[in-house]
Order: structure tokens, then sequence, then C-alpha cells
């Protein structure tokens, strides 16, 4: 009978082994969509650079829209904070003047980049000691 049981137990912890290691063995992320977001994100950081820079709230605009795209509803992060996306819409509202699709366009965008939370997964802005900065997708 303890043969027969331990036969029993051998079994069940082989045949399910697969099976939790394949629950265990999560899907990496796709390292052309992980290349293609970091370029996206940086080309977006660009943007709103330019647009503080020459006073453009269009291209303020368009550089939160695209940040709000690659970010699939997680943070994009700057030095351990999140980077405040509704206060760069306030700051194209203001530079837009009286111009009222600008506007517009920047309240459509507001729901979408102030509801940004922390998932496991984010976009860390990260500088190193020589001053290049890029995007890094960390997950913990």
């Amino acid at each position: 009978m303890k043969r027969f049981l331990t036969a029993l137990t051998l079994s069940a912890a082989v045949l399910a082994s697969p099976v939790l290691a394949q629950e265990a063995a999560k899907p990496a992320a796709n390292p052309a969509a992980q290349a293609e977001a970091q370029s996206t994100l940086q080309t977006a950081n660009a943007m709103i650079n330019y647009g503080r820079s020459k006073k453009d709230a269009l291209a303020m605009i368009a550089g939160v829209q695209m940040m709000v795209a690659v970010a699939q509803g997680t943070t994009i992060e700057a030095g351990g904070q999140p980077m405040d996306l509704g206060k760069v819409l306030d700051e194209a509202v203001a530079l837009a003047g009286d111009d009222q699709l600008v506007i517009a366009k920047a309240e459509s965008l507001r729901d979408e980049a102030e509801t940004k939370t922390r998932g496991a997964c984010y976009w860390e802005y990260w500088c190193d000691w020589y001053g290049y900065c890029e995007y890094w997708y960390v997950c913990y």
C-alpha cells in the first residue's frame, strides 16, 4: 500500500509540474514593441521640451498624446516621481491663449493623462553620470 501511495504521489507531482511551470513562466514583453515605445517616449519628451522652448502649445499637446498612447494605463516616471501630464496640459492651455481648438484638444486628453496609475511595470526616465538620458521599462 505504501508503494502504491508513493507511486501515485510521484506521478501526480510529475504530471502537475509542467502545468505549474507554464503558470510561473510569464511571457516576456516583446523587445521590438518595447524599443518602439521607448523611442516614442523619447520623441514625445523632445516634443514637450520643444513646445516649452518655442512656446508651441500644439507640440506639447502632441507629446502628451504620444505619452498617453504608449503608457497604456501606467505611469511615466522621472526620478521616482510620476510625470504630471496634466501640468503639461495646463502649460499648453496657458500658451494657447484664446485658441479654442487647442484648448479643446488639451481638455479631451486631460482625463487620459491624469488617470495613470503605477502598475507592475512602468516607464522610468533615467540619466547616467555622463548626462545620457533614456526611458527604461521597469518591472518589479
